[in-house]
């Protein structure tokens, strides 16, 4: 298959990206794989925010999931699982997530993290064929596999739930206009995550997709609903009490790795060493602007690929809150994107670079160039730009008694 032009120059942007990416995760892929294999729970092996998932799951087994809401009651399994050397963490999820983790509690810490890593992984592989199918049948696979795989290095290293929540982006993205019910469940799963979905809404009311929005409406009131009569009211009174307030310490007081992951405009000036306060000044005149720029594009944009572009990157320039972790949607629908249409030169080098971001953004964070939010904004502006030229090059042909067909 040979590559279009815009293929061709997307395909060497992802790779440029990509290969600091591959670099810093490699080795430490490697350490990954051998502490698996050792035996008993190696520190390099438990040194993932799995760990939140499978004590997790484990404390629904014993009735005492209510402990996983509150820092203090939490810390103590985690030592005395993992002894009192044990990594930092926090659990930090609604408590419908437990409905998809709890049988995680019945294995041991290995085979339950290789279970979820693998599931999760061919549940995205899934979401990508069936999304592909609808709206990209044509794309150029190399992208698309550069893409995957340097985001899965980067997802392997830390076993976070990325596969799962790109899945469900993908899933609901790809089923909105024909399957409404489907799309609406994997828009309400997504909530385990509410910051991944800010811009859904807008997507979904410019295509006015009122049966989606309902359907994504009923089955998250059915969620909290559910999850409430398993693990009690008292678990979403404590999430939104102890765990959302604990939380915004997280996010504003501690200082460590995590900062670098970040690819927001406050996590990047947060990795430049700014204090949190200055941070948020920065951020929050581009989540205003930000928000009625890209509620404006995502508006009028006549392309679904491109609607969809504009939705998922739109939602790491305006949120403060978000991690290399959650770019797998993103990374998806960049190489997608610039495999399937012919971009010009600058918004096929923009996108093909936000293909593969994703592996490199803890390495921009530790060479203290955190350039993610500026690459996000120009990809999104480059094809924003490419969109206005495509659409008066259109009109242009417009003439009477000539039919252009456009995307609804």
């Amino acid at each position: 298959m040979t590559l279009s032009r815009s293929a061709r120059i997307g395909l060497i942007s992802a790779a440029l990206v990509a290969v600091p990416g591959f670099f810093l995760y490699a080795q430490s892929l490697d350490q990954f794989v051998h502490a698996l294999l050792e035996a008993g729970i190696a520190l390099a092996a438990a040194d993932r925010d799995f760990v939140n998932y499978w004590i997790g799951a484990r404390l629904v087994l014993e009735g005492q999931h209510l402990d996983l809401f509150t820092w203090s009651t939490y810390l103590p399994h985690l030592h005395s699982v993992f002894g009192p050397e044990a990594p930092l963490r926090n659990w930090s999820y609604p408590p419908h997530f437990l409905l998809l983790i709890w049988p995680l509690g019945w294995l041991h810490y290995e085979p339950a993290l290789i279970l979820f890593m693998t599931v999760t992984a061919a549940l995205l592989v899934a979401a990508v064929l069936e999304f592909r199918r609808n709206y990209a049948p044509q794309s150029d696979w190399r992208i698309l596999a550069l893409a995957l795989v340097s985001f899965g290095m980067m997802m392997l290293d830390t076993a976070q739930n990325g596969f799962l929540t790109a899945a469900l982006m993908m899933f609901g993205l790809a089923w909105r206009k024909q399957r409404p019910v489907l799309a609406g469940l994997a828009f309400a799963l997504l909530t385990i995550k509410p910051q991944l979905g800010l811009l859904i809404p807008v997507l979904l009311a410019a295509e006015r997709r009122w049966i989606t929005i309902a359907w994504a409406a009923a089955w998250s009131v059915g969620l909290v609903v559910l999850s409430a009569l398993v693990f009690g009211v008292s678990s979403w009174s404590a999430y939104l009490t102890e765990t959302l307030a604990f939380q915004h310490i997280v996010v504003t007081e501690w200082y460590g790795v995590f900062v670098l992951m970040m690819p927001t405009i406050y996590g990047s000036v947060r990795a430049l060493g700014y204090f949190p306060i200055t941070a948020f000044a920065a951020q929050w005149p581009i989540t205003i602007a930000g928000a009625v720029i890209l509620t404006g594009l995502i508006w009028t944009e006549r392309d679904e690929m491109r609607r969809a572009f504009f939705t998922v990157a739109g939602t790491f320039i305006i949120s403060p809150y978000a991690f290399n972790y959650d770019m797998g949607a993103l990374a998806v629908l960049a190489a997608l994107l610039v495999g399937s249409q012919e971009l010009r030169r600058p918004a096929a080098i923009a996108v093909g670079a936000v293909a593969t971001v994703a592996a490199a953004v803890m390495y921009f964070g530790t060479m203290s160039m955190p350039v993610t939010p500026l690459l996000l904004m120009l990809g999104v502006l480059m094809v924003a730009i490419d969109s206005r030229s495509r659409a008066g090059a259109l009109d242009q042909l417009s003439l009477p008694g000539v039919v252009v067909n456009r995307a609804p």
